[in-house]
């Protein structure tokens, strides 16, 4: 009888105990406690709650404006910003739009996972129209084009993605020395990016970077390769955009501000649209 109630307090403590350790894990968005706040669960309740879970709130202002909306108070709001700022209270879905990356161009894909965009290097710069420009005394235009290697962008998309671009100046901001890509150490927003799309030529890739003659001269991305895209802001240094009826074919974001002028090579986010 004795061994028999010794077991079933040992059960008894072990399920007590499963259950502090799943709620210590339980993981809050502020949709939880809005929810928890519109049940009419008092403040004390709801910051305990806080303060024994792992989080992924949103503290933007808009964020913060909702939560007021829905009845929270300025002593919970302070205990949700308080935990956000908390690294060892977060918790981060690596799949979530909203939550802290790596700077740098993401895109979901078929699965709804979010996968980074790595970029191709141009590989070589050509000079085309000499010969016209020449024998027309120097009237007629030559053209510079950069090439990518390669017929066909590793990155396979619909055109339907939801692209995002996350800058340096998220909430959770990174060490600038880390940043691999030198468009998102200056860059702010997806305005200063083109979506260009790529001729293609000799087994590769390429875009019209430049043209002159003996009297003018242009440098940059010929606008004939750019095609319109939307973006707005999610977060702050969080981008989600869309491209607008792009059609198969090979396409690239490329940062504006360094964008290959003929002389140098540059990073382009290549991605191919089947």
């Amino acid at each position: 009888m004795k061994t028999r109630i010794t077991q079933l307090l040992f059960v008894l403590l072990f399920s007590i105990g499963s259950a502090r350790t799943t709620h210590a894990q339980d993981v809050l968005a502020n949709a939880d406690i809005i929810a928890m706040a519109k049940m009419g669960m008092g403040d004390a309740i709801i910051i305990r709650q806080i303060e024994n879970s792992k989080n992924n709130f949103i503290v933007s202002t808009s964020a913060l404006m909702e939560m007021k909306q829905a009845g929270l108070s300025d002593t919970v709001l302070a205990k949700v910003i308080e935990a956000a700022k908390d690294d060892s209270r977060k918790s981060v879905d690596l799949n979530d739009p909203y939550a802290p990356h790596r700077p740098g161009i993401y895109y979901k894909n078929a699965l709804g996972d979010l996968v980074e965009l790595n970029p191709s290097v141009t590989a070589q710069n050509k000079t085309k129209g000499n010969l016209l420009r020449g024998i027309s005394y120097g009237i007629a235009k030559s053209t510079v084009v950069s090439r990518v290697s390669g017929i066909q962008a590793r990155t396979r998309c619909t055109g339907q993605e939801e692209f995002y671009f996350y800058f340096n100046q998220q909430t959770a901001g990174f060490d600038q020395n880390t940043i691999s890509f030198y468009g998102f150490l200056q860059a702010t927003s997806p305005n200063e990016f083109t979506l260009a799309k790529f001729d293609m030529a000799e087994g590769s890739r390429e875009l019209e970077t430049g043209s002159g003659n003996d009297y003018t001269e242009e440098l940059g991305i010929d606008e004939k390769h750019a095609r319109p895209f939307t973006f707005e802001q999610i977060a702050p240094g969080i981008f989600k955009v869309r491209a607008n009826g792009i059609v198969s074919g090979e396409y690239c974001f490329v940062y504006s501000g360094a964008a290959p002028n003929g002389y140098n090579q540059q990073k382009v986010y290549d991605f191919s649209v089947q």
